[in-house]
């Protein structure tokens, strides 16, 4: 009987030897934004036409990069290439007084379930993971899990398990949360009702405004602008396709060396920013999405987690996320949950450039230092 494993978490990498003692070759290790445009790409392949989409690849590579490191023989190997040879451990995500950015983790483990003393110490050492023993069948670990989830994204996401399904013996989550004001706010006075030419169909929506000198690039009527969040070292980017392309025929071009060619493009023009309120919640089950990305093995009974526990075999059940973003005039709030279950089985330009955010559109929030996304999302209505 295969065990179910739940976790939340975000991106991962993994290096290591196998449980038969071969040593395998570590994948050529990538960036954590190449897995980010990655998972993006995917989990967007897999929604309704028409539905908005907020994920944050972060989260997910942090969750997923727990689970990989119990994973052992072919599955660690997927989980490799699948996080794009990353690991995604505990690092400083530089908050302060007035941004706050951060990443919690916990690992939930039955009391009938037991797990090898060397993965507790690497949790607690690599991701600073809070480490619970309870009692699954009991109603009250879903409240405790679900209070932990509210606790760490600021109340915004309350609840990211409804039950502990028979055969879970153990949950792994990860709860970012991101609130940031913008270097400059957009003027109240600004925000004005105005038509959103959304996919299916025309809606009024309050619409804010600014003119400033922004880094902007333009190609072939695609616009993108920065907007950088107070301290500099986060910004959003907000990306319109050109005038009869969807967000998913500009998402299926882009991949790393395009991101990078584009943030390249960009210089400060004198720009009139005209984009949407948005406040969006989305929940999302990520094990189709993942397993189109490689990870075949874990959710099926040739899954090897024996690093974790030798009470198995053990099973990846349920790969899922929760976010919330809220953009303002004022700066954006935003949070995210990842879960994945386990189970027991058997130059300035005179110029001003004009961009109107009227229709359907992507945006991603990145760390400026290195490049890593945090949040990414296409909003096609409103």
């Amino acid at each position: 009987m295969k065990r179910i494993l739940k976790s939340m978490v975000a991106v991962a990498a993994v290096a290591g030897l196998f449980s038969c003692g071969t040593e395998y070759e570590k994948p050529t290790e990538g960036s954590q934004k190449g897995f980010a445009l990655s998972f993006f790409k995917h989990v967007n392949a897999t929604v309704e036409a028409g539905e908005n989409v907020v994920v944050s690849p972060y989260s997910a590579g942090v969750a997923l990069s727990m689970v990989a490191e119990g994973a052992e023989g072919e599955t660690r190997v997927e989980f490799d290439n699948a996080l794009n040879g990353c690991l995604f451990k505990a690092v400083d995500l530089g908050g302060n007084d007035t941004v706050v950015v951060k990443s919690a983790n916990s690992v939930w483990v039955d009391d009938d379930f037991s797990i090898r003393n060397r993965y507790v110490d690497m949790l607690q050492k690599d991701f600073d993971a809070m480490v619970v023993n309870l009692n699954f069948a009991d109603p009250a670990t879903v409240r405790a899990i679900n209070n932990w989830c509210s606790e760490n994204t600021a109340g915004k996401i309350t609840e990211i398990v409804e039950r502990l399904e028979p055969g879970m013996v153990m949950m792994l989550v990860n709860a970012l949360y991101f609130n940031a004001p913008w270097a400059e706010a957009f003027p109240v006075r600004n925000t004005h009702e105005a038509v959103f030419h959304g996919s299916e169909g025309d809606v009024t929506v309050p619409m804010m405004s600014r003119t400033d000198y922004m880094n902007y690039a333009e190609y072939q009527g695609c616009q993108m602008v920065e907007l950088p969040y107070k301290g500099e070292r986060y910004s959003m980017y907000v990306v319109l396709p050109a005038a009869g392309m969807s967000p998913d025929k500009l998402l299926s071009y882009v991949n790393e060396g395009l991101y990078d060619q584009a943030m390249s493009m960009m210089n400060p023009k004198k720009v009139k920013l005209t984009m949407p309120k948005l406040k969006l919640e989305t929940s999302m089950i990520l094990n189709k999405p993942l397993q189109n990305m490689g990870l075949k093995t874990a959710f099926t009974a040739a899954a090897d987690f024996k690093g974790i526990s030798q009470m198995g075999p053990l099973v990846l059940n349920q790969v899922k996320q929760k976010c919330y973003i809220d953009v303002s005039e004022k700066g954006t709030e935003a949070a995210a949950v990842t879960s994945v279950g386990v189970r027991l089985t058997s130059a300035r330009p005179e110029i001003v450039v004009n961009m109107n955010v009227d229709r359907p559109y992507l945006f991603f929030i990145s760390d400026c230092t290195n490049g890593n996304i945090l949040f990414a999302g296409k909003v096609v209505n409103l």
